[in-house]
């Protein structure tokens, strides 16, 4: 059954009693250039637990974790924290990652953390704060990592089974319950931590609401609440804003073109932002969000979105567009190619030419920055105990460290990319 927001009295009681609907108080001239972040590097929720393993898992492991992963320097790490529900953080209103999941690696390496007194979560915010990076807390939408065992993976999924989008493993934001779940989830997590925001990713996954054709308003709802949400907290915090940023389909209406975007997986995992319900027009034209990081999913290079219609969109506001970068060359299959590894001048020099080449396709249509999806580039020998993610070699990491800190400066890009030098000396 869907329902409508106007059908929601429980929901009106809960807004007003838990996120003051309140302006936003200071004037757009007083915001920071959304434009200006440089690098925005999604990482994945749980790989820095997997990489500590449940023997390492310490606090100064995991520091040591978010230490590498910010020397690839980003703008803004967007840490995935949530699927809404459960989450990598000690949390009183969703199920924390290692309540259900305790049998699995990554869920006792966060279970020693607890048992330290502290959670991921909190230690990414220590390590960014020191290092003098935004962080947002990055909510993976309506995710389905976990097949049917989504349900069972927090208490609130195990008691509202019956609330999932039809034939889906992800609960319905059209339901008010699930709604409000996730509300409360979205504002205990930026009044409990220092954050500079918060992140939706509604790109990880592909159903994020049902009949999205008519339900698209709920989204945007939420959309709406969130930024009255932390815009306030922004106020009680002494901060001018709070960041809102998502992650979205590669194109904003329309069929997918497949002769546009070769090798790529078609619908429902690669559609338009219409299609998904993601009404990103009102969302800029409004200015609800920060930064928009149009994407497809996993492609094969080169893997672009249409950034250019993006930026078209955002023209007049101070809204963000931070396309994203994947780092898989269609000519290396890790099934049955060898990696790419250091020594291999000739396999390094092509990876570094062409996702350099990439990255400078962004910045001509239009870009303001580039963002990335789990290029885990901090998962090499000798920083972490367990490094993961090697199925293209560590030559390959190794340049995926070196070009995201080069990412933000388009002509840093070229003039690597017209260098001789693959990759500097070791200091």
């Amino acid at each position: 059954m869907n329902h409508t927001i106007n059908t929601w009295p429980g929901f009106v009681v809960f807004a007003v009693a838990v996120i003051p609907l309140m302006q936003f108080g200071c004037g757009s001239d007083e915001r920071a250039d959304n434009r200006k972040f440089g690098s925005i590097l999604n990482n994945d929720g749980n790989n820095i637990l997997f990489g500590i393993t449940p023997e390492a898992a310490t606090p100064e492991a995991y520091r040591k974790g978010v230490e590498h992963l910010l020397d690839a320097k980003p703008g803004i790490l967007a840490q995935s924290i949530g699927q809404p529900d459960p989450v990598f953080y000690l949390s009183q209103v969703a199920s924390p990652w290692f309540r259900h999941r305790g049998m699995h690696p990554d869920g006792q390496a966060m279970k020693a953390l607890a048992g330290a007194g502290t959670d991921p979560l909190a230690l990414t915010v220590e390590v960014c704060k020191k290092r003098g990076v935004l962080i947002v807390a990055s909510f993976r939408m309506n995710a389905e990592d976990l097949g049917h065992g989504n349900f069972d993976s927090s208490d609130f999924g195990r008691a509202n089974k019956h609330l999932r989008i039809e034939g889906r493993n992800c609960l319905d934001p059209a339901h008010p319950k699930v709604y409000e779940h996730r509300m409360k989830i979205f504002a205990e997590v930026i009044e409990k931590y220092d954050l500079d925001g918060l992140e939706f990713d509604y790109k990880r996954w592909h159903h994020m609401i049902s009949n999205p054709a008519e339900n698209h308003v709920i989204l945007t709802r939420m959309l709406r609440e969130t930024r009255k949400m932390l815009d306030e907290a922004a106020k009680r915090k002494g901060r001018k804003r709070l960041l809102l940023g998502v992650r979205v389909q590669q194109q904003i209406s329309g069929a997918l073109n497949p002769e546009h975007f070769p090798g790529a997986n078609g619908a429902p995992f690669n559609q338009s932002c219409d299609a998904a319900g993601l009404d990103i027009k009102t969302w800029i034209d409004e200015e609800l969000v920060d930064y928009v990081c149009p994407s497809l999913f996993w492609p094969p290079w080169p893997g672009l979105p249409r950034t250019a219609e993006f930026v078209e969109l955002a023209k007049g506001k101070n809204v963000g567009i931070y396309p994203t970068v994947w780092p898989r060359p269609e000519w290396l299959n890790k099934k049955t190619d060898p990696p790419i590894e250091r020594d291999d001048a000739e396999l390094m020099r092509r990876y570094k030419n062409e996702l350099c080449d990439i990255i400078l396709t962004c910045y001509r249509d239009g870009a303001d920055g580039i963002s990335t999806y789990n290029w885990t580039p901090h998962h090499q020998k000798g920083m972490v105990p367990e490094p993961g993610r090697h199925e293209w070699g560590d030559g390959s990491k190794a340049l995926q460290m070196h070009i995201h800190g080069l990412m933000s400066d388009a002509a840093a890009v070229k003039a690597y990319r017209n260098a001789q030098e693959i990759l500097p000396a070791a200091p």
